[in-house]
């Protein structure tokens, strides 16, 4: 009769390889925020390193810790293209999740530079893959609510306000959609729950404080 070899042995005995490559993936792992350590302390080492890494095949996370660097060392453009041509889905390994990240990223240091609609692109591109991914939610609404984009606004607002009602900003911004549009009830009311978020939320105060102004020119207009 033959017999089973115990759990932990079976897995020595056929899994070698898995144990080596889950060891390396660690080693790059390890790399890999050392190299993104070193992009807030000396980001013209961590080029170096990341260009050396990518030439010994390091691949897309060498690449990201040199857009990085690249971004950190005042070349915004070329460090955000580099991300985002990273998440075409060609990068071997890079699941969707990352993808997004990348392109928020992307987004961000676009939208920065006041490249408007390249940052837009990114942010559509990242919510096509994630489309819960709150941060980039969050981005794109900031985005919209400074190119009084009102439609667009309301949208992520709403999104933001069903998937997560905890946070302020997303009431915020519905809020400030409606007082773009003339709708002073629903805004004040959109208003009022960003507040029982945030009670000392300083952009909500602050839309309180317009809200409180339209109120009283429709009023004088009226009169």
């Amino acid at each position: 009769m033959r017999l089973a070899l115990p759990a932990c042995l079976l897995v020595l005995a056929l899994a070698p390889n898995t144990l080596a490559q889950t060891d390396a993936a660690y080693r790059e792992r390890v790399r890999f925020d050392a190299c993104l350590g070193q992009v807030q302390l000396n980001p013209s080492d961590a080029l170096e390193r990341a260009q050396t890494w990518r030439l010994e095949g390091g691949g897309w996370p060498a690449e990201v810790c040199e857009a990085r660097a690249l971004i950190a060392l005042g070349e915004p453009a070329i460090g955000a293209d580099i991300l985002a041509n990273l998440s075409d889905g060609l990068a071997v390994g890079m699941v969707d999740a990352e993808r997004a990240e990348l392109l928020t990223l992307a987004g961000d240091t676009r939208f920065a530079q006041g490249m408007i609609d390249a940052a837009d692109e990114a942010y559509d591109a990242a919510l096509d893959l994630q489309p819960d991914a709150i941060a980039t939610r969050l981005a794109r609404a900031q985005l919209r609510a400074e190119t009084q984009d009102w439609d667009g606004l309301a949208e992520d607002a709403d999104v933001l306000v069903e998937q997560a009602p905890y946070l302020a900003a997303g009431w915020r911004y519905r809020g400030q959609a409606h007082l773009a549009r003339g709708e002073l009830d629903a805004a004040w009311a959109a208003m009022e729950n960003a507040r029982e978020q945030e009670p000392d939320d300083i952009p909500s105060l602050l839309l309180r404080g317009a809200i409180l102004e339209a109120r009283r020119t429709a009023t004088n207009d009226d009169e």
